[in-house]
């Protein structure tokens, strides 16, 4: 009996046993696939497999690319590949504007995130504040949530964290003028005066 597995490509390499290859999914089990096969798995793609158990071994027998690899690599630390694209140029079938937009749909997706994790931090304190009516309740949670998404991604477009940070000055490293200790006479008691003091 088959089955369909989907993910990315996170591992492509040979067998210690023959001539397959050895195949392993972000978050899956390992996929062992003969050379012809292995050939059309590349490494960083996204793929769909159709796989069939053999003893204690799961393998291949048909794949479909669902996405190319990502050039960039997944340690650049953004969407766009390293060869940018750039110049209105086309890198892995994407234009310039179609990586831009790519981008803005993670940076979306990722405050929407961050804003719902707000919404049910601010409800457990206590601080979130709704109608009476279950319409008013869900019109305020929705208008809040979009207020909070809209903020969130416009912190991360504008750097805003870090220019807030860089703005303000941390009082708290600074001694307010009254508490800041002046030299006094008693910090240097006077010793008695010797033949060798020249003054």
């Amino acid at each position: 009996m088959s089955d369909i597995v989907e993910g990315l490509v996170a591992v492509h390499m040979d067998s210690k046993f023959g001539d397959d290859k050895r195949i392993k999914l972000e978050d899956r089990e390992w996929y062992s696939a003969d050379p012809e096969m292995a050939a059309k798995i590349r490494k960083g793609a996204t793929v769909k497999l159709k796989v069939v158990r053999r003893g204690k071994s799961m393998f291949v027998e048909a794949v479909r690319e669902l996405a190319p690899p990502n050039a960039g690599g997944s340690s650049s630390g953004s969407s766009r590949p390293s060869g940018g694209g750039g110049g209105g140029g086309k890198s892995n079938g994407m234009s310039k504007e179609d990586w831009e937009n790519k981008d803005k749909m993670i940076q979306y997706q990722s405050s929407r995130k961050d804003a719902l994790a707000l919404l049910s931090l601010e409800n457990d304190l206590g601080i979130l504040k709704v109608g009476a009516k279950a319409a008013e309740k869900e019109a305020i949670l929705f208008a809040h949530l979009d207020r909070l998404t809209a903020e969130l991604f416009n912190d991360v477009s504008t750097f805003g964290a870090v220019a807030r940070y860089v703005d303000q000055t941390d009082e708290s490293d600074e001694m307010p003028e009254s508490e800041v200790e002046e030299d006094t006479d008693e910090d240097f008691p006077e010793e008695p005066a010797t033949e060798d003091d020249d003054f």
